[in-house]
């Protein structure tokens, strides 16, 4: 089967062999390092929109919130975001071809770098691959719970109105802190106070305010038949944006009692991505606003992070 995924992808230039190397076999290697080089480039391919708003984001958050030392364990945080974050890619864009063809046709199956059938394959062939891994990391939980928040969002089609696909969103996204948080931290990992309640605060923003990465995509929602907030409320979801923001970062401000530089940047940052959505109303200036409202979110670590 992997020959045949392989198969599908476009080749890629080899690097040369020596030339002692009989011809015929550093063809026959010339083609196989090509093929496995395009095949890891599909799978980055499948990630690429969601490291800057998932991966990055979320290995800020581990790294502030794990219980030992913050920096011991990145690797295994970025191998287990990614690999959970590529299972979720690849059922979303298996569902969604047509939906991709229009806002992302560099995606691999609108680019036909990859089959929808290869492709559905590889999604649930990450599943154990998944689970076995976050056992050997111990944070099994958070797994099954993205395992099953995958499902239900793009399986089920929770994702296809604004409500389920913002509470779905939320358990993502809690799940993906808690495992990069806890991920192979060591015995024994004993959770810190301030982390849970990072954790669960983190939850409820997204829970509220993730409709930032649906306005860019509203021309191709509408054509799949989905109802997300910028559709159904498409002017005062914009307005709604400011207030939110604004909002939570005063209150996470509060909560965490930050200093009073820290609470003005937070606050201001808040309100001028919030700002954006209403100024700049168009899939090219939303997708930059969505960019600056994870990069405020990264923001927010140091907040909980200075609170210990």
């Amino acid at each position: 089967m992997l020959g045949s995924v392989l198969a599908l992808h476009s080749s890629f230039p080899s690097p040369s062999l020596p030339s002692n190397i009989p011809i015929d076999f550093k063809f026959k290697t010339g083609r196989t390092i090509g093929k496995l080089w395009s095949f890891v480039y599909t799978l980055w391919l499948f990630t690429f929109s969601d490291l800057k708003t998932v991966l990055i984001p979320t290995l800020a958050f581990g790294t502030a919130a794990a219980p030992d030392d913050s920096t011991a364990h990145v690797s295994q945080r970025i191998l287990w975001i990614w690999l959970h974050l590529l299972q979720f890619c690849l059922s979303n864009q298996c569902l969604s071809p047509l939906e991709d063809a229009t806002n992302k046709p560099w995606r691999p199956i609108p680019a036909g770098r990859i089959s929808v059938t290869a492709a559905t394959w590889l999604r649930w062939a990450l599943l154990p691959a998944c689970l076995v891994l976050s056992v050997y990391y111990d944070v099994l939980t958070a797994s099954v719970a993205l395992s099953i928040g995958t499902l239900v969002h793009n399986e089920f089609g929770m994702d296809s109105r604004w409500l389920p696909r913002n509470v779905c969103n939320a358990v993502g996204y809690a799940a993906f802190n808690a495992g990069a948080t806890y991920a192979a931290c060591g015995d024994p990992c004993t959770p810190k106070s301030t982390s849970i309640a990072a954790q669960v605060l983190n939850a409820l923003v997204i829970l509220t305010t993730i409709q930032a990465q649906d306005f860019q995509d509203t021309e191709g929602d509408r054509a799949t038949g989905r109802t997300t907030l910028p559709i159904v409320f498409p002017r005062s979801s914009r307005w709604a944006m400011i207030v939110l923001l604004t909002a939570w970062s005063t209150l996470l401000s509060a909560y965490w009692r930050a200093s009073a530089v820290h609470a003005v940047l937070l606050v201001l940052s808040g309100a001028a991505v919030g700002s954006r959505f209403v100024l700049y109303q168009d899939a090219v200036p939303d997708r930059l606003s969505y960019r600056l409202y994870n990069v405020r979110a990264l923001c927010v670590a140091p907040v909980f992070t200075l609170a210990e």
